[in-house]
């Protein structure tokens, strides 16, 4: 009997570790599809495993952003993170990581699906922030905040609930819990470009240029600094 419980206890580790490397591995696209299939099959053996539910909502919206160039098939990659991340948030209500992605999976669906469907995201994708932060505003290092005030900067102010001053509030939450966070600053940025805060945003763009490279998320880091640099690149 002891040896039937080592060996339950070696598969359960074995298996955990494995999970986390295929993330460790999503860098690339050979890499990313691994840990999407991976993870699918898993769901697929255990439908209501919250941890394989909200892992599946996480990998679904990072292979679908950064590497499925077919329309239709980003729709049903990004369909199943947010019906994985729906199921995950029912599940555990009272955890933060449901919630999270949940928030993520809806944005990224909804500008996949086009104008009407990112409408109809704005309020569940509120409410999975609001609950969220509730849970734990420092979450994901305050991401939380920088996904809400997205949504409060990109929604129209008439008939959704865009809110430019929330937007800031909430971006300089964000940046105040992770002054790394380089995607809040990129979000800043281009918020105060558009409100022709010119001498703020160059600021803001500098701080996000000049934050030390995450090399565990490479991917995401290379395409923010592109993207600042370019914003920058329009002062001079």
């Amino acid at each position: 009997m002891k040896n039937l419980f080592a060996l339950f206890f070696l598969f359960c580790f074995t298996f955990s570790f494995s999970f986390e490397d295929f993330w460790g591995e999503r860098n690339s696209p050979e890499g990313a599809k691994k840990a999407f299939e991976t993870t699918k099959q898993e769901f697929s053996k255990n439908p209501d495993d919250f941890e394989v539910l909200w892992k599946l909502a996480r990998i679904s919206h990072f292979y679908a952003d950064n590497f499925v160039k077919d329309k239709e098939e980003k729709k049903k990659v990004l369909d199943l993170g947010k019906t994985a991340a729906e199921k995950a948030s029912s599940l555990k209500p009272e955890s933060p990581e449901g919630w999270y992605w949940l928030a993520v999976c809806l944005g990224s669906w909804g500008e996949a699906n086009g104008i009407m469907q990112s409408l109809s995201a704005v309020k569940p994708i509120m409410e999975a922030c609001n609950k969220g932060i509730k849970i734990n505003p420092e979450f994901e290092k305050g991401n939380f905040y920088m996904v809400r005030g997205r949504v409060f900067h990109k929604a129209p102010s008439v008939i959704s609930v865009g809110d430019i001053k929330k937007a800031i509030a909430d971006y300089e939450k964000a940046i105040t819990l992770n002054p790394e966070n380089r995607t809040a600053h990129r979000f800043y940025a281009e918020l105060l470009i558009e409100q022709n805060n010119k001498e703020k945003a160059k600021e803001i763009i500098d701080r996000g240029l000049n934050i030390p490279i995450n090399k565990d998320n490479i991917l995401v880091e290379s395409k923010e600094i592109k993207i600042l640099t370019k914003l920058k690149e329009k002062f001079n």
